[in-house]
């Protein structure tokens, strides 16, 4: 047998029927009753090589959707609890108080977003001082400490009561999630979304 040379330039891809492929030295991808050589240096016989156009096998990328989570920005909305959950968690004890706001924005299926803010009350956390700038920032007022363990009721201080909260957002872990930054008084209207 003679060897015959290709005019069909050296990067085409080549179509030639599998039972008159004799390989020499090239790689072979199996088709199903083809094969596709990217090389054309090949022993050919009784066939002549046909230039072909690569088929393109394209994938649509998308995004996993995440869970809706409360939109960043000035938020109105109203305080609906304030919790003091204490106990042991991890060998360790715990005490936080978690403040949570009802915002006016809904998710798609029109229900309410709900932040909540959580911080150690622990004698050794830094907790009750955040909480008390916190709520002294959006009730304007001076509470102190010794205010706060004798006479704080939340109750009837903060809940059901409208507030302004800033809201961000951070990623925890995989996920993302909305968070309070920080309270406003009602009429703070510096920015709020509409």
């Amino acid at each position: 047998m003679s060897e015959a040379k290709s005019a069909v330039p050296r990067d085409s891809l080549v179509r030639i029927p599998t039972n008159n492929i004799e390989p020499a030295g090239n790689k072979l991808k199996s088709g199903r009753s083809e094969n596709i050589i990217q090389n054309i240096n090949m022993k050919k016989t009784n066939t002549t090589a046909v230039a072909t156009v690569p088929i393109v096998k394209k994938t649509v990328f998308a995004f996993k959707t995440r869970p809706a989570i409360a939109p960043k920005g000035l938020q109105n909305g109203l305080f609906t609890e304030v919790v003091n959950e204490t106990g042991i968690e991890n060998g360790k004890e715990f005490s936080r108080l978690i403040v949570t706001v009802e915002l006016e924005a809904k998710n798609v299926k029109g229900q309410p977003f709900q932040v909540s803010k959580t911080y150690n009350i622990m004698p050794n956390g830094r907790g009750v001082n955040a909480f008390l700038n916190d709520y002294n920032t959006w009730s304007e007022s001076k509470l102190t400490e010794d205010d706060m363990y004798n006479e704080f009721n939340s109750d009837t201080m903060i809940k059901g009561k409208p507030v302004v909260v800033a809201i961000d957002h951070r990623k925890t872990g995989k996920e993302w999630e909305a968070f309070i930054e920080a309270f406003h008084p009602a009429d703070y209207t510096e920015g709020v979304a509409a």
